[in-house]
C-alpha cells in the first residue's frame, strides 16, 4: 500500500511538471521559435554585462553568462525558464498538496501562462537566470514549511539567498507563498494562536537569516568585481524613514496592486474576470470561517483582516526600500500571480479533494459542487485569456522589431551615401526616437519592448546598426559629441528624417535624431551647448 502511495506521488509530480512544460510551450512556442530585441538587448549583445548585474545586487547572474556566454540563445533560454516554472510548480503542488487533477492543471497553467512570464520573455537574454531565481524562491517556501527544525530554517534561507542574488523581488514570492499558508493555519480551527506564533518566528528568522546572507554576498560580490552599488531604482538612496515616506510607499503599494488587477479602469474580459476572482475568494473566505464557526473567534477575524490589508504592501515590498523604486514592469509583480491560485489552494483545505477531470464530467459531482466549478471556470478562461495576452505581446515585439529594422535599414542606406562614409568610422548620435512603453490591450503594463519604436540613444542605435548592417562603429564619447556640437557644421543640420540630418565632420558621422529628446545621458543638444 505504501509503495502504491509513493508511486501515485511520483504519478502526480510527473503529471504537473508535464502540463506546465505543454501549457508553457502552447503559450510562449512563438516566442521561443523567435528572436526579439528590446532596449536591453542591444547594449547586451555586445557587453558583458557581469560589471552592471553585480552592481545592481544580482551577482549570481554572471553564473548564466559563465555557461551559455553573453548570447541571447532564445530556444535554450526559454526552455530553460519553462522548465524552472515546471519545477516551481510541482514545489507548489506538493506544498499545499493538491490532490485533484482539475486543480493540478490550473496550477501548472496559471503558473507558465500568465501575463508576467510573457513580460518577462520581452527580456529573453536574462529569463534563464530569473526563472531559476523564481524556482528558488518557492523551494525557500517549500523547505521552511515542510523540513522541521533548524534544517529547514537553513535550507529556505539559503534557497531564498539564491534566489536574491538573481533577482531581488522574488522575495515578495516567498513571503506571499508563506502568507497563504499562514492563511491555512487562520482557518484551521484546530490551530491555537501559539501554533501561528511559532510558524511566524520560523518564516521570520529564515528570511532574517537569508537578508543577511544576501548583504555580505552583495558586498563580497562588489569587491571580488571590482564594483560599487549602481545609482539604480533608488538603491543608493535606501533608508532615510520618515513618516510621510513610509505613507507614500504604502500608498503606491495600494495603486500598483490595483493597477495589476484593474488595467485603465476600463471595463474589459481582463478587469472583470478579476474583479469577479477576487469577490469570489472573499465569498470562499467567509464560507470557510463560517463552515468551521471560526467567527467565534475575533482573534482570528482580526488576523485575516490584518493577512489581507498586507497583500498589497507584500507584493510590492520594495517601494519601501527607497523612493526610487518603481513598479513599471510587470516582471516585478511574479507574487501576484499567487493570488489566482487561492480559489485552488483553499478548496484543497476545505474539501480535501478538487476533483478528477472524470467526476467532473458528470452532473452530480458538478451541482453538489458548483460554487468550485464556477471558479473553476472562471480560472480556465482566466488562463484562456493569459494566452491571447501573450499573442497580443509577442505580435507587438514583433511588429516592433520589424519597425526597427526597416529604421535602421533607412538610417543604414542614408549613412552609405554621405561622401567619406566607412563601415567603421565612428559614429556620434544625438536624441532618440523613442516612445514610452505602452500596454497591450486589456493586459497590465508590459515593458518596453512591446512599444512601436524602442532604441534610446546612441549605443542602441550602433548596435542595432552593427548588428542589422555587419559594420562596427565605435562609439563617440560625450566629450566628442560636446565638441562636434559646436561646430558651424552642426549647427547646419537637422533632425531625421530630413536630408541634412547626417555629415561626416571631421571623421566622425554626425546623425541628429532629433533636437528636444534626451540621450542615454539625459542630455539634449540645447544641454551640450549650455555646457
Amino acid at each position: 500500500m505504501e509503495h502504491k502511495a509513493d508511486k501515485n506521488i511520483i504519478d502526480r509530480r510527473k503529471a504537473v511538471f508535464l502540463m506546465t512544460v505543454i501549457f508553457g510551450f502552447l503559450a510562449h512556442g512563438f516566442r521561443l521559435t523567435n528572436k526579439f530585441y528590446c532596449d536591453d538587448s542591444w547594449n547586451y549583445m555586445w557587453t558583458i554585462s557581469r560589471t552592471w548585474t553585480v552592481a545592481i545586487g544580482r551577482f549570481f547572474l554572471p553564473l548564466a553568462e559563465t555557461f551559455r556566454g553573453n548570447y541571447e540563445t532564445t530556444w535554450v533560454i526559454g526552455v530553460f525558464a519553462i522548465l524552472c516554472i515546471a519545477l516551481a510548480a510541482v514545489l507548489i503542488v506538493e506544498l499545499f498538496d493538491i490532490q485533484g487533477s482539475v486543480g493540478r492543471a490550473l496550477t501548472a497553467a496559471l503558473l507558465v501562462v500568465n501575463p508576467v512570464i510573457t513580460g518577462t520573455f520581452a527580456y529573453m537574454y536574462t529569463a534563464d537566470g530569473y526563472f531559476f531565481g523564481m524556482m528558488c524562491s518557492v523551494l525557500s517556501a517549500f523547505l521552511v514549511i515542510r523540513v522541521k527544525g533548524w534544517k529547514g530554517i537553513a535550507g529556505g534561507a539559503a534557497a531564498l539567498f539564491v534566489a536574491m542574488g538573481l533577482y531581488q523581488s522574488y522575495v515578495s514570492v516567498t513571503i506571499l507563498l508563506l502568507m497563504l499558508w499562514l492563511l491555512l493555519m487562520f482557518c484551521d480551527p484546530q490551530k491555537k494562536a501559539k501554533d501561528l506564533g511559532v510558524a511566524s518566528a520560523r518564516f521570520l528568522g529564515m528570511g532574517v537569516a537569508a537578508m543577511a546572507a544576501y548583504l555580505l554576498g552583495m558586498k563580497a560580490a562588489w569587491a571580488i568585481f571590482d564594483s560599487e552599488m549602481a545609482d539604480y531604482m533608488g538603491m543608493r538612496d535606501a533608508g532615510g524613514y520618515s513618516l510621510q515616506r513610509l505613507i507614500g510607499a504604502v500608498k503606491s503599494s495600494y495603486v500598483e496592486f490595483a493597477r495589476f488587477f484593474l488595467v485603465r479602469w476600463e471595463i474589459n474580459f481582463y478587469n472583470a474576470s478579476n474583479v469577479i476572482l477576487l469577490l469570489s475568494i472573499v465569498v470562499l473566505v467567509l464560507w470557510i470561517c463560517a463552515k468551521r464557526k471560526l467567527f467565534a473567534q475575533p482573534w482570528r477575524m482580526v488576523l485575516l483582516v490584518v493577512w489581507a490589508l498586507l497583500l498589497p504592501l507584500i507584493t510590492h515590498i520594495y517601494s519601501f526600500v527607497s523612493e526610487g523604486v518603481s513598479y513599471i514592469s510587470i516582471i516585478m509583480s511574479y507574487s501576484l500571480v499567487l493570488i489566482y491560485l487561492m480559489p485552488l489552494i483553499l478548496w484543497q483545505d476545505a474539501t480535501k479533494d478538487t476533483g478528477d477531470f472524470a467526476q467532473w464530467s458528470k452532473a452530480e459531482y458538478v451541482k453538489k459542487h458548483l460554487f468550485q466549478t464556477l471558479q473553476s471556470v472562471l480560472l480556465v478562461c482566466i488562463c484562456v485569456h493569459f494566452v491571447v495576452i501573450a499573442d497580443q505581446a509577442y505580435e507587438r515585439m514583433h511588429l516592433a522589431n520589424e519597425q526597427i529594422r526597416n529604421l535602421v535599414n533607412r538610417i543604414q542606406y542614408r549613412m552609405e551615401l554621405q561622401e567619406g562614409y566607412s563601415d567603421t568610422m565612428e559614429v556620434a548620435v544625438y536624441g532618440n526616437l523613442y516612445q514610452k512603453p505602452e500596454y497591450v490591450p486589456s493586459a497590465p503594463m508590459m515593458p518596453g519592448v512591446v512599444s512601436g519604436l524602442y532604441l534610446t540613444g546612441q549605443p542602441d542605435f550602433s548596435s542595432a546598426i552593427d548588428w542589422f548592417a555587419s559594420t562596427r562603429h565605435p562609439w563617440a564619447t560625450i566629450e566628442r559629441r560636446k565638441e562636434l556640437v559646436r561646430t558651424e557644421a552642426f549647427a547646419e543640420m537637422q533632425p531625421w528624417p530630413s536630408q541634412d540630418c547626417m555629415r561626416v565632420i571631421d571623421g566622425t558621422l554626425v546623425i541628429v535624431l532629433s533636437k528636444d529628446a534626451q540621450d542615454e545621458f539625459g542630455q539634449t543638444i540645447k544641454d551640450y551647448l549650455e555646457e
